[in-house]
């Protein structure tokens, strides 16, 4: 995201974020790029799995317990992730990685931006589904 504000007010706004962004300011005409560090990936995460358009979502936790060059550790639903990636797009963490469990392989993916908030998803071949998720962090 861009914004036109000094360089006071960025580092304001990182802490706001929880430290865990990036800022550069541009000298010369004052944009602001804020883009979250894959540190913030780490902690807790409340997930609502939406299944059914009609219904209220189901609940369960992402947790990403190390971050490391291109790399994350964590659960999913309480499976170990393996095989987590990420890299940084822009203004954005994107992320991968599966769990399985005797249903098959899950493959879940997702994209935070600097507003701290995850758009997820989570596909199924054993289960035969393809599941929208959403993940704030959890208080």
């Amino acid at each position: 995201m861009n914004f036109k504000l000094g360089a006071a007010a960025a580092l304001v706004l990182a802490n706001a974020l929880g430290g865990c962004v990036s800022i550069n300011v541009n000298e010369a005409d004052g944009k602001v790029d804020v883009a979250p560090m894959p540190s913030a990936l780490v902690g807790t995460w409340d997930v609502s799995l939406y299944s059914d358009p009609n219904a209220e979502p189901s609940k369960t936790e992402f947790v990403v317990t190390e971050v490391t060059a291109g790399t994350f550790k964590g659960t999913f639903y309480g499976s170990e992730i393996l095989n987590g990636r990420y890299t940084i797009k822009g203004n954005e963490i994107v992320f991968a990685g599966r769990t399985a469990d005797l249903s098959g392989a899950y493959w879940h993916s997702g994209r935070m931006r600097a507003n701290s908030v995850i758009q997820g998803q989570t596909l199924s071949d054993g289960r035969n589904f393809l599941m929208a998720w959403t993940a704030r962090r959890k208080r």
